[in-house]
């Protein structure tokens, strides 16, 4: 025991964060279809605030863009909207939008949001700096950014399609909504665009998942080994077990429900994490993992097991709340933007449910539990009522799951645990929605993989053709 001890103590700590923010990824490297030297990047001057004529500050906005099959006047662009993440020159050179901007003979165009990678207001993300970090105001900035590049003769009768994947597809329906005469159509991927602060049925889709790829046994296994950790954390034997399966920094804060809520986190979100990225068969070969002594031999070791495999943790020690809250205070980056954005539009915290999943007991992983986050990174003022009242906010000036638009495609995939907030049937005969089985988080944005089922690929060329209708229909 006193070696365990001595090596947590000489471990790097790893803090581990919730699975709030989506960093969406560019279309893998091996399957770019196109020279990798045709994307370029370029800055535009952005005011900071749209709304108040009287603050001339601006800031720098990137954005990347690839011109190698554009066809001239009259030929369209297409925009990847960037969401809480950096952009890459990958969705500019392979997947959908660029499948579809080959066919269109369209500009491709990669826009960032402000606050996210180098686009940036402010150096520093104090609280008060953050006020302008909202969606209205990144609406205003892409309305701003269509605009100006339609003041150029070499725009000016171009058709303008939209792809957003994640917060992105929010973004993407909304700007049809709030800026219709600005784009012809736009195509969302895996959009939650309802605000919702209880969030349990993220993890209730995390159980079906596993259930529904891995079986009763699986499952079973999960279950048991949830309850065995938490039994465990009763004793003094216990905790010592606990500490060392899990590799914690040190120990847990047993009375501390927001110390608990993190750890239940480290649990949860470690399940999450291999739902939303999942493609077809890799649950699966997960739960092959527990049904053998791959992860451990006890279902609690198991858990601990694949926690630290999964989480790639190595030679490293989880960190602690505390040390979470301190980073996420300090930190200028795009983790902080984000859940700056949680608190203040749209929550998206992913509690334990309380409807019969494994999930269930973890019941430290609350409202409470993110919203004092809140709390101690920005504000005191971001509380509880706060926060519900930001999200009702939200919902109400962007129509909930409602939205009043036309011309938009809207794609989820039933393995997405974010496909929960989203609308899961046509907004109206022009704006259909895919739903597709099996399909994970933002699947349709990418290249085709082999591992793609016939549905999942059905759902993109759908999209393509339907793109590619409004564009002929509007010449």
């Amino acid at each position: 025991m006193f070696l365990t001890f001595l090596v947590l103590i000489l471990a790097d700590p790893r803090v581990v964060e919730p699975p709030l923010r989506v960093d969406l990824q560019p279309p893998e490297d091996f399957e770019y279809r196109s020279n990798r030297n045709n994307v370029h990047t370029a800055w535009i001057t952005m005011p900071i605030d749209h709304f108040d004529p009287q603050n001339k500050d601006t800031y720098q906005m990137r954005f990347m863009f690839n011109e190698e099959f554009f066809g001239g006047d009259g030929y369209p662009i297409f925009i990847m909207v960037g969401g809480e993440w950096n952009i890459s020159p990958g969705y500019l050179q392979g997947g959908n939008m660029y499948l579809n901007a080959q066919e269109n003979r369209g500009f491709l165009i990669y826009t960032e949001h402000r606050y996210y990678g180098q686009s940036l207001p402010y150096q520093n993300f104090t609280t008060e700096n953050l006020r302008f970090l909202n969606v209205d105001q990144a609406l205003a900035d892409l309305a701003y950014f269509i605009k100006t590049m339609k003041e150029s003769p070499r725009f000016a009768n171009s058709k303008v399609i939209l792809y957003g994947g994640s917060y992105a597809a929010n973004m993407v329906l909304w700007f049809k909504q709030r800026y219709p005469h600005l784009t012809l159509g736009v195509v969302a991927s895996s959009g939650p665009i309802l605000g919702q602060v209880d969030f349990t049925g993220y993890l209730e889709v995390v159980h079906e998942a596993f259930s529904s790829e891995g079986g009763e046994e699986c499952m079973s296994i999960i279950k048991e080994g949830i309850q065995q950790t938490i039994a465990a954390i009763a004793t003094t034997s216990g905790r010592q077990e606990v500490q060392r399966m899990f590799r914690l920094c040190s120990p847990l804060l047993y009375d501390d429900e927001y110390e608990l809520g993190y750890f239940s986190g480290l649990i949860s979100w470690t399940f999450s994490g291999s739902v939303q990225t999942s493609r077809p068969g890799t649950i699966s070969a997960v739960c092959r993992n527990f049904l053998t002594d791959v992860y451990g031999t006890t279902p609690m070791e198991k858990i601990g097991g694949y926690v630290r495999a999964t989480q790639n943790i190595g030679s490293s020690c989880f960190s602690t709340y505390e040390a979470y809250v301190r980073i996420l205070r300090t930190m200028n980056n795009n983790s902080r933007a984000w859940y700056y954005q949680t608190c203040t539009e749209y929550g998206y915290y992913q509690t334990a449910p309380r409807s019969g999943t494994v999930f269930d007991d973890l019941v430290w992983l609350s409202v409470p539990f993110y919203v004092d986050i809140c709390k101690q990174a920005f504000d005191q003022k971001f509380d509880e009522a706060f926060v519900y009242n930001a999200v009702d906010r939200v919902n109400r000036v962007f129509g909930g799951l409602a939205p009043n638009v036309n011309n938009t495609i809207n794609i989820h995939g039933t393995a997405d645990p974010w496909h929960v907030l989203g609308v899961h049937d046509d907004i109206n005969e022009s704006s259909p929605t895919y739903m597709v089985p099996r399909a994970p988080h933002c699947f349709d944005l990418s290249n085709w993989r082999p591992s793609d089922t016939i549905r999942m690929t059905n759902a993109q060329q759908a999209a393509r053709r339907l793109v590619t209708r409004w564009l002929s229909q509007n010449v």
